[in-house]
């Protein structure tokens, strides 16, 4: 079912090695370097980037660490409280102090690479794990009443990578656990394919995408879209892929069935400031209006459309939406996405009807919308807006906005930065993850829909932990959450886990031990257009 981690690892570093190899002048092995870039692909990249530019975790590079050799090496040693890097890790086998030493030189006396992954070679990747899919069971392998009970939960393992980087799945209606694939590298996001439910897409941290068998819990193909990337969708008519990459800049649109690669762009274009510049995929996503994809370049300030009916799939520009653009969510008939722009403190909403801004919201601290939410209340419809709010804020607020006007209806006080809202037509709360390394981010915070009042508090992690990522299950009856120790764990608590609590009495149902648990997914989803909204069982 799964491939062998350290095989994965040493494609991994063989790739990444053979790309910067010829741009190392002869000054740098003499320094030994070449090890150092192949240690740096197999330890770092998945979460600091393949190019040392930054991604999950901070760039390591000689233009932007302000760290002296030495205190990036004790970095390396000691790990980071309350951060993805593992506190005190011990590298068992892997990494001695000249190993650590010689990562730390790198670091603080290299730049940025610069890095590229062209169709050829995203093609020269693909990996078919299952050629005859014909053999495949024809009904689950395990025991479930209805698939869009399936929950997912994206384990990211202590370091990114490694057996415990995987897939775990449960029945949510029963809260038992059915089963886990080894993914190799972190997971980050999950797709469905809307027409057949035993597929699904994963996108991990180090730029793969697998797709995934729901009846046999198997890989079936894997394919790297990129050396990092997060963005992932699925066209509404189940045809097509779209994965954005942050190393390089890029998008690439690629068969459903087979993964094949079919059509690959730069992502560039000129920013609000009138600046030339390569851009990262904030958000991919597709919508049961149209059949296109949607893309936000987030140093750009564009949103691109492209259009999957015409010829080599042409792209309509929509300029100047914000700076800094990142997630975003569909209105429900999926004629509006809405796309936050943390620079500019504001949710934009495109028509994508007329393929034009049709509104600016402003929206608190550096708005960060994750899946989106929207839900009904008082005979109103409307959307939930969170801000992440990592810079210093004057007050942290959840934003709700009329989906019909798009006039901001009521700004919510909250502990602090939010990221992923949830909500469910049959659970009487919004749910709100408080993020962060402050004391409150262990916390999540439930608003009652009637009220648009915070009704209730809970503490899922210890004193120095994290709670992210609340998802309903499908019949709306418990809320999964990601829990993380973060720095508490000299406190005793015995490590992350993942939460399930009784949606209606809030009163905890169950833990699961699990390394760095992260995004928790419904199978529902696959039927649906924005969270909250969604058809109970």
């Amino acid at each position: 079912m799964d491939r062998p981690m350290n095989h994965t690892k040493h494609a991994l570093s063989t790739i990444l090695w053979m790309l910067v190899l010829t741009g190392i002048p002869s000054a740098s092995r003499a320094e030994n370097f070449n090890e150092a870039e192949r240690l740096y692909a197999d330890h770092c990249a998945v979460c600091h980037g393949a190019d040392r530019g930054g991604y999950i975790g901070p760039a390591l590079n000689s233009d932007q660490t302000r760290l002296t050799r030495d205190q990036i090496s004790a970095r390396i040693q000691e790990g980071g409280a309350t951060t993805l890097m593992p506190q005190h890790p011990t590298w068992p086998g892997e990494l001695s102090l000249r190993k650590i030493n010689l990562l730390a030189s790198l670091i603080a006396k290299r730049p940025k690479q610069s890095m590229s992954w062209g169709l050829n070679d995203i093609r020269n990747s693909l990996e078919v794990l299952v050629a005859d899919e014909s053999t495949l069971p024809n009904k689950p392998t395990y025991p479930i009443e209805n698939l869009d009970d399936l929950m997912t939960i994206m384990a990211r393992g202590r370091f990114a990578a490694g057996d415990e980087a995987k897939l775990v799945f449960f029945d949510g209606r029963t809260n038992k656990k059915i089963g886990e694939v080894r993914t190799g590298f972190a997971p980050h996001l999950m797709d469905f394919h809307p027409k057949q439910e035993r597929w699904a897409y994963v996108r991990d941290d180090a730029g793969y995408i697998l797709k995934i068998d729901l009846y046999s819990l198997k890989i079936v193909r894997k394919i790297r879209a990129g050396l990092n990337g997060t963005s992932l969708a699925v066209s509404r008519d189940g045809r097509y892929l779209a994965a954005g990459s942050f190393v390089p800049n890029t998008a690439v649109i690629l068969d459903a069935a087979t993964l094949e690669p079919l059509k690959l762009m730069k992502l560039r274009g000129i920013d609000p400031d009138g600046k030339m510049v390569e851009a990262d995929s904030g958000m991919i996503t597709s919508t049961p209006f149209a059949d296109v994809f949607v893309i936000a370049l987030e140093q750009a300030g564009q949103v691109w459309v492209l259009d999957l009916n015409k010829p080599d799939m042409p792209v309509t520009r929509i300029t100047g939406v914000g700076r800094h653009l990142h997630d975003a969510f569909l209105s429900p008939d999926g004629r509006y996405v809405v796309v936050s722009s943390y620079a500019d403190n504001i949710n934009a909403v495109i028509d994508l009807a007329e393929k034009r801004i049709a509104k600016k919201i402003p929206a608190g601290c550096q708005p960060h919308l994750g899946s989106g939410a929207v839900v009904r209340s008082n005979s109103r419809l409307l959307g939930i807006g969170t801000n992440i709010g990592s810079r210093p804020c004057k007050s942290y607020e959840v934003t709700v906005f009329d989906m019909s006007t798009f006039e901001v209806v009521k700004r919510i006080p909250v502990l602090g930065p939010t990221e992923s809202p949830a909500a469910h037509p049959k659970a009487p709360y919004i749910v709100v993850d408080i993020v962060g390394t402050g004391p409150n981010a262990s916390k999540i915070q439930f608003i009652d829909k009637k009220t648009l009042k915070v009704a209730k508090t809970l503490t899922v992690a210890g004193t120095l932990g994290h709670s992210h990522f609340p998802e309903y299950t499908a019949r709306g009856d418990y809320l999964y959450v990601s829990s993380g120790i973060g720095g508490d764990r000299i406190a005793g608590y015995d490590g992350d886990r993942l939460v399930i609590y009784d949606a209606h009495t809030l009163k905890k149902v169950k833990t699961v031990s699990m390394e760095v648990p992260a995004g928790v997914f419904s199978h529902l989803r696959a039927r649906t257009v924005v969270v909250g909204l969604e058809s109970p069982l």
